[in-house]
């Protein structure tokens, strides 16, 4: 078997009644953003394919897919993942590796198809559904919305009612305001769900960083994560601050060292929890390494952000809590779901989600959808440098 083009459909995600402030997406209504997405194809000379759907970092992702398929794709034999990982990220390795995850990720959904089981099988999977939290947008400015305390603890009562066992709070970056929340939050639901505080990496001295985390330690919140702006590249910094405070430090969400980066944190302990993203960190190989050294550490690894390959992924590893469902608001919808057919990710009344359980990643590509929001259209077909040597 051997890959014989690659396809990048750009099209654009609609969200209506939002907006961007800091650098996030916000609730603002009467307002339109649309972010570009992408779907990748990998097809072999048999017509075989494998799909991935992306929807953040698009430019770059696209930049580097179209940089390095010349060189690194045709002609691979598509089921020799391991191979064309190790060759891709050694290729970015002076330019991260955004384009790696989309690659790996649609490998794996055309060995699925190949072999007719779903991804989750491939990984020696042992769960059907997976426990979810509710993560929530950043905080905004409208009255209706995510814009004060009691908002937020009204909005925790929803999922908890909805069944979510567990609840994340992207606040304001502000820690005075990000600790009115959580103590709101607590009081509301903290006898029922797991609470977690996202700061983004927002904030900006130490001080501040300790002080919010010391309320999240009175206040026994599940974890921290990735508060301040050295988070995950300070190993000083971050040890400090998981030797400081009680509450388990998640970290490594806004870096691209991928399984290397996050042995280097687990064995300098300057981290309680460490994430893994099968977008940014190398697709479900670059997932399933950074998974391994983390049991190796007796260290529990996170997923960020939603989507089908985590749910595979979470299928497979055991020390793992939550899948993230978002983002969400109580006024509007993100563009989870967006770009495929039927809904990928649904809430059971246990607060879990399914699994998908067709071939390859089990989803289908909206095509419709697709074209209709089209913007742009690349084929890949033959071989050449990829000018990344």
């Amino acid at each position: 078997m051997e890959i014989q083009e690659v396809e990048i459909h750009e099209f654009e995600y609609r969200l209506p009644d939002v907006g961007t402030h800091g650098g996030h997406q916000v609730y603002e209504p009467g307002s339109t953003f649309e972010p570009p997405g992408f779907v990748l194809t990998v097809r072999t000379r048999d017509g075989l394919e494998g799909h991935y759907r992306g929807f953040m970092y698009t430019a770059p992702m696209i930049t580097q897919i179209e940089m390095c398929a010349p060189e690194f794709l045709l002609g691979r034999d598509p089921l020799e993942r391991e191979a064309i990982w190790q060759d891709v990220w050694r290729a970015f390795r002076v330019t991260d590796h955004l384009g790696l995850g989309p690659i790996d990720v649609a490998l794996w959904d055309l060995a699925g198809k190949h072999y007719g089981e779903p991804v989750s099988t491939l990984l020696g999977g042992y769960r059907e559904r997976v426990p979810a939290y509710a993560s929530t947008y950043s905080g905004d400015r409208a009255e209706d919305g995510l814009s004060s305390p009691e908002a937020y603890a009204d909005f925790a009562e929803e999922c908890a009612a909805a069944g979510y066992p567990a609840f994340k709070i992207h606040g304001f970056g502000e820690p005075e305001r990000d600790i009115e929340i959580c103590r709101a939050v607590d009081e509301a639901v903290g006898d029922r769900m797991d609470l977690m505080l996202d700061p983004a990496s927002e904030y900006d001295t130490y001080a501040e960083t300790l002080r919010v985390g010391r309320v999240l330690d009175e206040l026994g919140f599940f974890w921290y994560e990735d508060p301040m702006a050295d988070t995950g590249q300070s190993v000083r910094m971050a040890r400090r601050l998981a030797r400081d405070l009680d509450t388990p430090v998640l970290g490594m969400e806004h870096v691209r060292t991928g399984p290397f980066g996050a042995a280097d944190h687990m064995a300098a302990d300057a981290l309680d929890l460490v994430r893994g993203d099968v977008h940014l960190d190398g697709g479900i190989t670059g997932v399933t390494k950074i998974a391994n050294v983390a049991e190796a550490f007796g260290v529990d690894v996170e997923l960020h952000v939603g989507g089908p390959a985590h749910l595979h992924c979470m299928s497979a590893v055991r020390n793992t809590n939550y899948f993230e469902d978002g983002l969400l608001h109580p006024r509007i919808e993100w563009m989870s779901d967006q770009g495929f057919r039927g809904e990928v990710e649904t809430l059971a009344d246990d607060g879990t989600i399914a699994v998908p359980d067709g071939p390859g990643l089990g989803v289908e590509i909206d095509w419709e959808f697709v074209e209709e929001r089209g913007t742009d259209f690349t084929l890949i077909d033959e071989t050449g440098a990829s000018g990344l040597s």
